[in-house]
């Protein structure tokens, strides 16, 4: 991958030396040099930037590592969300995120260009629309591609679901729950939208983003990462904590964590009460 100069995006950055911080229980991921952070409830809550996430990424990459941001997000595209990383103070370029409209080219059930119904925003829909054909009525689609947009309205959900009575497969960006926002908020997430068509037609997705293997070898592909020496650190266990241990990472589980659907649950291999912590996970205290 490209040496990207984030310095020249936000100003001169001091570099941030390690602590004396070895390898041992004390600082036990200070062998790592990739380091991915999830957005949605972690880096950020809504248009609200989690408590020292800024002074975080920065720290990390004066100290030589690499960091990328690795999301769910399915209304939004890697330049979208590097924007919002910058309007909030986080300095990045497109080519530090990766999220699943950036993973679908990859996917195999696109390989044959089959008619797809889109349910999601008109931005992701234009990517969409250059890898396979779009049907112009949901009767003729043969794949519904599901992503999330608060704009939708129950006549589209309809729409969605004809696709899917009539033999149509589901391929949804992520299935996460729920997306936490501002005040302890939360939204219905895309697996909310899933399950509800699951319901209804019995057609289960198939998942692009996290937790999909798939997804994850986008992610070290992109970064040329070695997984042994990546840690994905996230809030989410069913996604975050399961894809990243499945490909071969160390995994940090910030906050509480969503409740897992899973029995027995996902258990991290380290976790941290919020996102500044992770600094002493991996660089030692300040």
């Amino acid at each position: 991958m490209k040496s990207i100069n984030h310095a020249s995006l936000a100003g001169e950055v001091a570099p941030v030396a390690d602590a004396a911080c070895d390898r041992s229980r004390a600082c036990p991921l200070a062998d790592v040099d990739t380091v991915f952070l999830d957005l949605d409830g972690c880096v950020w809550f809504g248009n609200r930037l989690a408590d020292g996430a800024g002074e975080l990424v920065r720290d990390l990459r004066a100290s030589g590592r690499r960091v990328g941001f690795v999301t769910n997000t399915s209304n939004r595209h890697a330049a979208q969300v590097a924007d919002k990383l910058r309007r909030l103070g986080v300095a990045a370029v497109d080519d530090d995120v990766v999220t699943p409209v950036e993973a679908l080219a990859a996917h195999a059930w696109l390989r044959a260009r089959p008619r797809v119904w889109f349910f999601g925003p008109p931005e992701v829909r234009e990517v969409v629309a250059e890898l396979t054909a779009m049907a112009v009525r949901p009767e003729e689609a043969e794949l519904l591609v599901l992503g999330r947009d608060p704009s939708l309205t129950y006549a589209d959900l309809t729409d969605a679901l004809q696709v899917l009575v009539r033999g149509g497969r589901l391929l949804a960006l992520n299935v996460d729950p729920r997306l936490p926002v501002e005040g302890g908020r939360v939204l219905p997430g895309t697996g909310a939208l899933a399950a509800a068509l699951t319901y209804a037609s019995g057609v289960r997705p198939e998942v692009v983003g996290k937790p999909s293997r798939g997804f994850f070898e986008t992610v070290l592909r992109h970064f040329a990462a070695v997984p042994e020496r990546a840690v994905m650190v996230g809030d989410t266990l069913d996604s975050d904590i399961v894809g990243g241990a499945a490909a071969g990472m160390r995994t940090v589980l910030v906050g509480e964590g969503s409740p897992s659907a899973l029995d027995p649950p996902p258990v991290p291999d380290h976790r941290v009460a919020e996102l500044r912590a992770v600094r002493g996970l991996i660089l030692g205290s300040s």
